[in-house]
């Protein structure tokens, strides 16, 4: 099996998730790192993010778009 990444765009955001390594990044279009960050899951499971104060509600549709949970705590 391929080791792939899994990607999407949902508004100004890219949302990339490698699931061998139980991580993932966001990114802005136009302002990149300064308003992206970090993603940890466990299984599917979003389990802390770092980067910005508030997960935008633009990367938390991308995450479950590509298949993975976002508890209530992070919206």
């Amino acid at each position: 099996m391929e080791n792939k990444q899994l990607r999407t765009h949902v508004g100004k955001f890219e949302v990339v998730i490698n699931p061998w390594e139980n991580f993932g990044y966001f990114e802005h279009e136009d302002y990149g790192d300064e308003w992206g960050g970090g993603l940890w899951f466990e299984g599917k499971n979003l389990i802390d993010y770092d980067g910005v104060y508030e997960l935008p509600s633009e990367v938390i549709a991308g995450i479950r778009e590509l298949g993975y949970i976002v508890g209530k705590e992070f919206e």
